[in-house]
């Protein structure tokens, strides 16, 4: 009887996310925000969705600089990524949320980035090619640029994780928005292809040996 029931159950599930994707559609846009499904509907709309948003790639950056003996520090990469986005018209974007930052004032964590706050920890970094007191210095360097320089976008998000999956997006085209309030449903969203093509951009423009 239960074995059953599973065919049914994906069913539905199935037919509940193609209904919410043919609701949350929306045309690509120029960006770059985190995979985290708090994003609400008006908030970096149409930007590629990628983990850690703009900040994930200077975490690949010093990753790739662990591995090959680079020699380059936090802000050096955080500078590197920033300075070639800028460089070509565009905003740097990354984020917290409001359990970390309640208010301009006060701070109860890292980050709320998850990707950013999860290599920062001495257990998790190894995972991440990276060392945990280069993430935590980028944090810092990051959050001191956010009242500097004047392209960079630190969206606070507001709410607890509900994402009931991860959504895949192959089209250079569309995208779909990670949460719809009136469906009540959140989704973790990642615009593979875009991320692919622009970081494969963002390195020629690093001109980085």
């Amino acid at each position: 009887m239960q074995a059953q029931n599973i065919p049914d159950q994906e069913n539905v599930e199935l037919q509940k996310t193609r209904e919410y994707i043919r609701e949350n559609v929306t045309p690509a846009k120029k960006g770059r925000k985190c995979v985290d499904g708090r994003y609400l509907p008006d908030q970096a709309t149409g930007m590629i969705a990628r983990p850690g948003g703009d900040c994930g790639y200077v975490m690949a950056l010093l990753a790739v600089s662990k591995k090959k003996k680079l020699g380059l520090g936090a802000e050096q990469c955080f500078d590197a990524v920033y300075g070639a986005i800028v460089a070509s018209g565009e905003r740097f974007g990354m984020h917290t949320d409001n359990h970390s930052d309640p208010d301009k004032h006060t701070r109860n964590g890292l980050i709320g980035c998850g990707h950013l706050a999860k290599a920062a920890a001495e257990f998790l970094c190894e995972e991440y090619g990276v060392d945990a007191g280069q993430i935590k210095r980028l944090i810092e360097h990051a959050r001191a640029m956010v009242d500097i320089v004047p392209h960079l976008d630190m969206v606070n998000l507001i709410g607890k994780h509900r994402e009931e999956g991860v959504l895949v997006v192959k089209s250079p085209l569309y995208t779909a928005h990670s949460s719809d309030p009136d469906l009540g449903q959140m989704y973790f969203i990642y615009d593979e292809q875009r991320d692919v093509t622009f970081m494969k951009d963002l390195v020629g423009r690093m001109k980085i040996k």
